[in-house]
């Protein structure tokens, strides 16, 4: 039993970061009955179970019970979430709102707890883990919501520029501008987190009288400790977030740094909800409104069972990353990619890159030393001695596994952050590591172009050049140097 806590935090300007998150909305169609309220919308998935789309995006599933409403998670803020609440109440003619799920650990999918204070909130033990006594962490996740939202409204703002003065397009791209801008206002003014009472371990079952809902812990995914799979077993239904399937991703969404993944465990739970004994006919991804069908499910499993397989078998008999990416790609082992849907609806474009990345990060699963992660850790401050213990490592013949992506992305997070010293060191380090990439040099000659070294940034610049005549950025950039 977790002790409910409630806490408030007001936003400061300057504590934000300039990381970007960059978010993927969809939104489905859904052809079940639909009562509507102005905009908001309620469908029925099958009996008893409602998908809830309203005016500001925030999208749930709610079910009904002999014990209650039972909601799935809340979205952005104890505003929306109340709006939210009451619209569905009147929809459905109860407000025994009994039990909160909260399936992520993700600020923006739990922030409107506070609106339902009378319920019950449970979670995987993740997500009280995560932000329980952790103010600076909630302030410095709800910055980055904050930047994530002014970014949506300045390139909204853009788009709606282009568009022909009181058309139909220039309407909604008006009001995607404005919600984007009153989200970032509200979350400056202030967040109120309040966390769940009740969290479990493996899994969890919750007898609602006519209906039971059984909580799964899915596993580590990137930067989500916390994902839940909830299978209503007599609905034979999955609801789940879209971070563990959509209709976008081949696999759960990757990550340039390296994360912990617990793909093992991803497996397991989808071979049992999906090939065993009590299967579900439907998948929910409540959060961004879509359905998918067994079948399709199923080929999303079928797929990073055969990856995570492919990947291990490789690295075990000594393949490097780039020869595995290659024997792995869409034209060799896995060209039954083409024939899934999620193929034929985004296309070559999308999918190729993103699957290279999914064998990249499976392959990082199987490195027990990597020099990214001991960076990381150490931070900025404590850089020298980073690096001290990395010199160490490869002097004494270790497994220390050097990942070019994770490395650069490092340094730019810190070069983002105003660290650009210590960024310098981190593109120093990529540069000897990784002589022959071009991308390496011109990631270090943007970092000497930022600290104001014009004589190095141009020198980096031309050996990027020089690696890869067709990088565009290194052209462009040496253009801007040469004319100052």
């Amino acid at each position: 039993m977790i002790t409910r806590i409630y806490c408030s935090f007001r936003m400061n300007t300057y504590l934000r970061t300039l990381f970007i998150i960059i978010g993927v909305s969809v939104i489905s169609i859904l052809s079940f009955g639909e009562i509507h309220a102005q905009e908001f919308k309620i469908n029925e998935i099958t009996e008893g179970v409602f998908m809830v789309s309203s005016p500001e995006l925030a999208r749930q599933v709610v079910v009904q019970s002999q014990k209650g409403l039972v909601v799935f998670d809340t979205f952005w803020s104890e505003r929306i979430a109340k709006g939210t609440k009451n619209k569905i109440s009147e929809a459905l003619n109860r407000d025994d709102f009994s039990y909160v799920l909260n399936t992520a650990d993700r600020l923006d999918m739990i922030g409107g707890n506070a609106a339902y204070n009378e319920a019950v909130i449970i979670s995987h033990e993740n997500v009280v883990k995560r932000y329980q006594g952790k103010d600076t962490e909630v302030e410095a996740e709800i910055s980055e919501l904050i930047d994530m939202w002014r970014w949506k409204e300045n390139a909204s703002r853009e788009r709606l520029a282009g568009f022909e003065k009181g058309s139909e397009d220039a309407k909604k791209e008006g009001t995607w501008m404005n919600t984007c801008k009153n989200r970032a206002d509200e979350l400056e003014s202030g967040f109120s987190l309040l966390l769940p009472t009740i969290s479990y371990n493996d899994r969890m079952m919750l007898n609602l009288g006519d209906i039971n809902i059984q909580l799964i812990w899915f596993g580590k995914e990137g930067n989500r400790n916390g994902l839940t799979v909830s299978v209503l077993p007599d609905k034979k239904l999955a609801i789940l977030p879209s971070f563990i399937l959509n209709t976008l991703h081949l696999a759960p969404n990757p990550f340039w740094d390296y994360k912990v993944m617990d793909v093992p465990r991803w497996i397991a739970v989808l071979e049992e909800i999906l090939e065993g004994e009590n299967v579900v006919e439907q998948i929910v991804c409540h959060d961004i409104s879509e359905v998918l069908s067994r079948e399709r499910a199923h080929g999303h499993l079928v797929y990073i069972r055969k990856l995570w397989n492919s990947v291990k078998a490789a690295e075990a008999v000594g393949k490097d990353l780039p020869e595995i990416q290659e024997n792995l790609s869409f034209d060799n082992e896995f060209v039954f990619v083409k024939d899934m849907d999620v193929y034929k609806e985004t296309g070559d474009e999308w999918l190729r890159p993103q699957h290279r990345d999914h064998v990249r990060q499976f392959f990082l699963q199987l490195k027990e030393l990597l020099a990214s992660q001991i960076l990381k850790e150490g931070g900025p401050e404590g850089l020298q001695a980073s690096l001290a213990r990395i010199n160490e490592l490869r002097q004494a013949g270790s497994d220390i596994y050097f990942d070019e992506g994770s490395i650069n992305q490092l340094g730019y997070n810190w070069m983002n952050l105003g660290k650009i010293s210590e960024a310098t060191k981190i593109f120093k380090l990529n540069v000897e590591v990784f002589p022959q990439s071009s991308n390496v040099y011109d990631s270090l000659g943007e970092c000497y172009m930022k600290s104001g070294d014009k004589q190095n940034a141009i020198k980096n610049y031309r050996k990027s050049l020089e690696l890869n005549p067709e990088n565009n950025n290194a052209v462009e950039m040496l253009k801007k140097l040469e004319e100052q």
